[in-house]
Order: C-alpha cells, then structure tokens, then sequence
C-alpha cells in the first residue's frame, strides 16, 4: 500500500471514532459503544452488566469508570 493512495487518505479521514453519548443512562459509555459498533445497546448493556457481575464488579467497574474519564462525550 503507497501512503499517496487516495483510498488510504479517504479511509484515513472518515473512519469512525469512539464517543460517549450524552443522553446515555450511566456516562452514556454503553451508548457510545453502540453506536460505534452497530450492535444494540441492549445487547451491549446486558454483557456490561453480566461481566460486572461475573468479574467480581471490581476488574469491569473500574475499566467501566476509566472509559466515562477517557472517551470524549459527543453532545
């Protein structure tokens, strides 16, 4: 791949980027991840909260939190 390639400069400009949502219910993190990679929010918060859960809350809790302080929020 030549880095004068248009398709790259293209793909390179429009790729999508990770948001917290601003109207998502704790830090809008599981919304963002949603929108990022298509699946339903439904889905994603059921798996947040099953690993919350099986982990021991503590090793999930505080990724959780580290997300909501790290990724932009979109307004």
């Amino acid at each position: 791949m030549y880095y004068d390639d248009e398709e790259y400069y293209y793909k390179r400009r429009h790729r999508k980027k990770l948001y917290r949502s601003s109207n998502g219910l704790i830090f809008g993190v599981c919304e963002g991840l949603s929108n990022y990679t298509g699946i339903s929010v439904g889905l994603i918060r059921f798996l947040a909260i099953l690993t919350f859960i099986l982990s021991g809350f503590a090793p999930i809790g505080i990724i959780y939190l580290l997300m909501a302080i790290f990724i932009p929020t979109r307004y």
